[in-house]
């Protein structure tokens, strides 16, 4: 009696010691400009006493700083380990079972198919190895002959047509096996990936049935700004659709889950920053021969050119709008429905929010780089949209004009975004007075350029039209430059670029005139350069 007692506690002990091992669900995900935080939950069945709980299957990349462990009030955590998991290569999952068994079938039924087609072609070799004339026959030999080739010919057609007609279905189950083999490797290859467990010691109170939450952070997944700016009329408000371009490789799937999108960034240094004592002292400079100093040529980069046209990737036809909450540290996003995001390379889109914003319409143009007019829309208040830097495609009157790019550091009031060009409206800027090298006194000597910009409108409406052209700035004492004519223009000395500002009815044309004139000494060459 005594012994079945002892076996007894030892069996007692050792069910008691027992591990149960689960796998988390995904219910809710927050995700952030880097990386994301997930929350998941499973059911677990604690005995009363100590339990050990082995989560398996967690994302490689979690950081294992985070973890968080959701218990209720009569359980008590007692430790959490995090590890991770070795590859099984050699056990089958349910799902690799499946593709097994269905690998099999069809390997069985393409073998059937080649023993026919085996037998078939045997019984043709058979026929051409004894294809002879008789000379026992009774019959002639010409008589054999026709025989002969009647019957080849109706026999050997029927069994081509028969290994066609098979070797049709065996590549069907060909293309089925090779697809199975390659779901099968696919299946490997993510099993044979080192996976986190996490290894929990809990403390009950009782028998119960626990719902244990699990969340953690991992950082191979995120999301990027993009935008959609739509402009039905330039007499309609403006329209900024928020797009989240969200990605997550973490090898988990998220599944109908719960989604935020924030546009925090998760930092690892949390301490503050210390202002150190700045200090300043006598800067020798390095004595280089500035005669062998050039200056790089470049393109003049005015703000309309800063908005590139590329092809369009993703357009966005409805707009779920999520629910926004502003704090100090960010902005959050709490999606309507329920998403399911899969763990992939390709990125999926989710539509955040859309706003119809206060915009000016205008055109814009710079003669002096091309002669094309763009459309203008300027974004009243936009700092107040939370706007942050990201890609985003342009539409106006249904149709889509091209890429800009929102740069949330943008300092001025009204944003500018440029709708693309407007080719009724035709602008010509042409040169019409050029004197060189005109002498003065024996000293200096002179050069004086005029232009002439002319605008026809043949839009059906008047426009407004901001025109942009430039004096050049003297960098050196000995040459100067006066300006002699820029009618109502706006001259800014700093950069030296000339604003006119136009209305211009439909079917209208409009000159503007401006010259300038630059000084120096005769014995001296000039160039003119960008920088």
């Amino acid at each position: 009696m005594r012994h079945y007692f002892l076996i007894f506690i030892f069996s007692f002990s050792f069910f008691k010691s027992q591990e149960i091992r689960k796998e988390i669900e995904v219910k809710q995900a927050t995700v952030f400009l880097q990386g994301a935080k997930v929350f998941g939950s499973t059911q677990v069945n604690l005995q009363k006493g100590r339990n050990i709980v082995k989560i398996i299957n967690l994302p490689n990349d979690l950081d294992e700083n985070t973890y968080k462990i959701n218990l209720e009030k009569s359980t008590t955590l007692l430790s959490i380990t995090p590890q991770s998991s070795l590859p099984k290569g050699d056990e089958l999952s349910e799902e690799e079972k499946k593709l097994d068994d269905e690998r099999k079938k069809l390997q069985r039924q393409a073998a059937l198919l080649n023993i026919q087609i085996n037998n078939l072609t045997g019984e043709q070799n058979i026929i051409n190895d004894n294809l002879k004339v008789s000379t026992n026959d009774r019959a002639t030999p010409q008589e054999q002959l026709i025989k002969l080739t009647s019957f080849y010919r109706k026999r050997m057609l029927e069994i081509d047509n028969q290994i066609f007609l098979l070797n049709e279905q065996k590549s069907v189950f060909d293309e089925g096996i090779a697809k199975i083999n390659k779901q099968f490797s696919d299946q490997q290859t993510d099993k044979n990936k080192i996976r986190k467990e996490l290894l929990l010691e809990i403390l009950a109170d009782r028998e119960m049935s626990l719902d244990l939450g699990i969340s953690y952070i991992v950082s191979n997944a995120g999301w990027v700004p993009s935008y959609d700016l739509r402009a039905e009329s330039t007499k309609k408000p403006f329209e900024i659709v928020y797009k989240g371009k969200i990605y997550q490789r973490t090898g988990q799937d998220w599944n109908n889950v719960k989604l935020f999108v924030s546009t925090y960034k998760p930092s690892y240094n949390q301490n503050r920053p210390i202002l150190l004592p700045l200090y300043v002292a006598e800067y020798t400079p390095y004595n280089y021969d500035k005669d062998k100093v050039g200056y790089d040529a470049k393109k003049v980069s005015e703000e309309v050119n800063s908005y590139q046209m590329r092809d369009v990737s993703v357009v966005a036809s409805q707009v779920p709008v999520a629910t926004v909450s502003d704090s100090q540290m960010n902005v959050l996003y709490e999606l309507n429905y329920k998403q399911s995001i899969v763990s992939q390379d390709k990125e999926q889109y989710v539509i955040l929010d859309k706003k119809s914003v206060d915009a000016t319409y205008k055109y814009h143009t710079v003669p002096k780089l091309n002669n094309q007019v763009f459309l203008m829309a300027f974004v009243k208040n936009w700092q107040t949209f939370n706007l942050i830097s990201g890609e985003a495609n342009i539409y106006f009157e249904d149709n889509y004009i091209g890429k800009t790019n929102i740069t949330s550091n943008y300092i001025k009031d009204e944003f500018p975004i440029s709708l693309g060009v407007d080719e009724r409206i035709v602008v010509k800027r042409t040169k019409i007075e050029d004197k060189t090298a005109q002498k003065n006194f024996n000293t200096n000597k002179w050069d004086t350029e005029s232009y002439q910009i002319t605008i026809r409108n043949n839009t059906k409406e008047s426009i407004e039209l901001e025109i942009l052209d430039q004096l050049p700035i003297s960098e050196n004492s000995k040459i100067t430059v006066k300006t002699l004519n820029i009618g109502d223009g706006i001259l800014d000395a700093k950069t030296g670029s000339i604003l006119w500002n136009r209305k211009i009815n439909s079917g209208d044309s409009e000159k503007i005139n401006f010259s300038f004139e630059v000084r120096y000494p005769k014995e001296m060459q000039i160039q003119y350069y960008n920088r």
